[in-house]
């Protein structure tokens, strides 16, 4: 048999992406998984946002009304804060252990955002998965991951209702009509097994101190000039993030990974975050609502401003604006 004769293995375009696609999707996973099981296993003591939602569904459960049981918790200092939607996804893992309970949610939030991420090929928002914020995410078992792969999928925005503040500023940035209506879908489901959740949703509003709001911060305004690229989505998600109040800890700042145009904006992102992340440890306060405020100046300067610089970049009337005064400049 002649080695011209010998059958090769031959892969298509099409086939080399969905590999690298499943590759990288499996190392982000494993990543994830691994640094939550760590923290959670040597630091059982650092909070987890997801936890909370956990012990009001188990109460849930229990035929007890989850705001109060956990507000009054010696495991939670705060009260329960999320809608109903946010504890009837809990209810199937209920029975889970709280370590497994945060390592499984750290790895569908890794797989389900690297997978969406790389649908249409690798592009610089995948500089996210190595950012301050999504460390910090996992590290605290955040939701904004998930909420990010859901709003990036076709199917997800039921779970846009579980937690309304980054859920406004995620359908801000993919406005469909599918998404509202599975997030209408939700609260009526909700709706239907616990008629008077909203009310008892309502008495944790006052108790919510860590939450701001951004435009209050100095120098948060000027995102507002990203308004003029409306039309955009990267505009409309930097304008909602300013404008919904939430709490303005670095995770939250995931999304605006999706404004970058370039490998190198995106570069200035992730330095960002870790410089908003050091500089508010090293010099703000460490507990209460000035300890959000001060996050969120440093997220302001660090993160916002230079997205909103980006997004203005993309403008092509702001591009010729800048040549121009760049060729007077050199004429003189």
């Amino acid at each position: 048999m002649r080695v011209e004769d010998t059958p090769r293995l031959r892969w298509n375009p099409r086939t080399l992406r969905r590999t690298a696609r499943a590759a990288l999707t499996a190392i982000v996973v494993v990543a994830s998984a691994f640094w939550t099981y760590h923290i959670r296993a040597d630091h059982p003591t650092i909070d987890s946002d997801l936890m909370q939602v956990v012990w009001g569904a188990r109460a849930w459960l229990e035929g007890q009304d989850p705001y109060a049981v956990v507000g009054r918790s010696a495991r939670w200092p705060l009260p329960l804060i999320y809608p109903f939607p946010a504890i009837l996804l809990a209810v199937p893992f209920a029975a889970l252990s709280d370590l497994w309970l945060n390592v499984l949610w750290s790895a569908v939030s890794a797989a389900w955002l690297t997978w969406m991420l790389t649908s249409d090929g690798f592009k610089p928002s995948l500089v996210m998965l190595v950012s301050a914020a999504y460390i910090l995410a996992l590290q605290t078992s955040q939701w904004t991951p998930l909420l990010l792969a859901a709003t990036l999928s076709r199917w997800g925005g039921a779970l846009l209702a579980c937690k309304p503040t980054t859920g406004l500023f995620l359908l801000a940035y993919r406005p469909t009509l599918r998404h509202v209506l599975m997030i209408a879908l939700a609260v009526a489901l909700s709706l239907l097994l616990w008629p008077r959740w909203p009310f008892a949703w309502a008495t944790t509003w006052s108790e919510a101190i860590y939450t701001v709001w951004p435009l209050t911060l100095m120098g948060a305004p000027l995102v507002l000039l990203a308004a003029k690229q409306w039309r955009r989505a990267e505009a409309r998600l930097l304008v909602a993030t300013v404008c919904v109040p939430h709490t303005t800890f670095v995770y939250e700042t995931l999304p605006l990974f999706m404004v970058p145009a370039t490998w190198v904006e995106a570069g200035i992102l992730w330095l960002g975050s870790y410089i908003a992340v050091v500089g508010q440890r090293a010099f703000g306060p460490q507990s209460g609502s000035e300890w959000t405020r001060s996050s969120g100046q440093w997220l302001v300067w660090c993160v916002y401003l230079p997205a909103t610089v980006m997004v203005l970049r993309h403008d092509i009337t702001v591009q010729r604006i800048a040549h121009a005064c760049v060729r007077r400049w050199r004429t003189r």
